[in-house]
């Protein structure tokens, strides 16, 4: 058992203790407790620090910078099958990057003079940029007037008209951004402006943070980039809906504009429709010995409605009849799902 201390010597220890001069001794084995607390805590505040630039905030989640990637993954193929059509040569387009930067660093990366153009999404307030790539617009301006598709060898301005052959894609491919961001909410993109200054084009403060995205467009002869920048106070009334839960719901969702799209092309789809007159059990011997003048007796009265099959599944009821020398059907009535089915 330890000895007990006598009055002097708590004495001279809480005085050390008071003026700091007291230094606890460890083994060289093992700390003591005091000491690997100390450590401890220590090795917890070191885990727990992590950096972060307060001229660079990341106001947008991982979450929702990945659902922004999977969107313009969609984007990508959809504008590459646009821009096949249109240049009528095989365009590949893939995502380069998603990134979180400041305005002042995106307009610091554009070249000069460039194709800027800047966009509404009504009704979101404010606007973004949809900007292409020099050598990308001389490839798709050479193309579109006949020629194999060749990049110019001098940096210029678009003349007039080059300008208004640009801009008619450009609409084209804001009409395919609005079909795949459906699914956030119903857009209109419209263009606003044009520029090939990039200092001329403030759509947000030089220290707002935006969501760029770069798409490279690759062709037989040449290949370029296009970029989106999507300022954060644009998107920031529809961010929520970006997380990965809203972007699975929204996709086993209908909006309006794609049933229209749909009942579109389904309108156009051809199917045989036939009606049913009636049925009846014949032996082989009464089918060989039926002559003209025979009356085969059906299961259906002559006033009965018809049953009318799209392709070979039942759907509607109906009287057959004639318009002037066409035959036709006019539908009664609907035949229930589960009862068509069934019979």
């Amino acid at each position: 058992m330890s000895d007990i201390l006598s009055q002097e010597e708590v004495d001279a220890l809480l005085n050390a203790v008071s003026t700091g001069s007291l230094v606890p001794e460890a083994s060289a084995d093992k700390p003591t407790s005091l000491e690997g607390g100390m450590a401890a805590e220590e090795t917890d505040k070191e885990k727990s620090v992590t950096l972060y630039d307060f001229r660079r905030p990341d106001r947008v989640s991982k979450d929702q910078m990945r659902t922004l990637q999977n969107l313009h993954d969609g984007y990508a193929r959809l504008l590459s099958t646009t821009l096949s059509s249109y240049l009528r040569t095989l365009v590949e387009i893939d995502i380069v990057s998603v990134d979180q930067l400041t305005y002042s660093e995106f307009m610091m990366s554009i070249s000069n003079p460039s194709c800027i153009y800047v966009f509404q999404m009504e009704p979101l307030e404010g606007a973004a940029i949809f900007e292409v790539n020099p050598s990308l617009v001389f490839f798709i301006v050479d193309r579109l007037f006949g020629g194999q598709g060749k990049p110019s060898e001098h940096n210029r301005e678009l003349t007039d008209i080059e300008k208004n052959v640009l801009t008619k894609i450009v609409e084209r491919a804001l009409l395919n951004l609005k079909e795949v961001w459906e699914h956030v909410g119903i857009f209109t993109p419209k263009i606003e402006s044009y520029e090939t200054n990039s200092q001329f084009v403030q759509i947000a403060p030089p220290n707002e943070t935006i969501i760029l995205i770069s798409l490279e467009v690759r062709m037989k002869h040449g290949s370029g980039l296009i970029s989106l920048c999507f300022p954060y106070m644009l998107l920031e009334s529809v961010i929520t809906k970006l997380s990965g839960e809203s972007w699975i719901s929204g996709q086993r969702t209908t909006t309006q504009e794609t049933r229209r799209l749909l009942e579109t092309e389904l309108a156009a789809t051809e199917l045989g429709a036939t009606a049913v007159i009636g049925e009846t059990s014949l032996s082989v011997r009464d089918l060989l010995q039926l002559q003209n003048g025979d009356v085969v007796v059906l299961d259906k009265l002559a006033q009965s409605d018809l049953v009318v099959k799209i392709g070979d599944k039942p759907k509607f009821l109906g009287k057959v009849g004639m318009v002037g020398r066409n035959k036709c059907i006019q539908i009664t009535s609907i035949i229930d799902r589960e009862v068509g089915e069934d019979g």
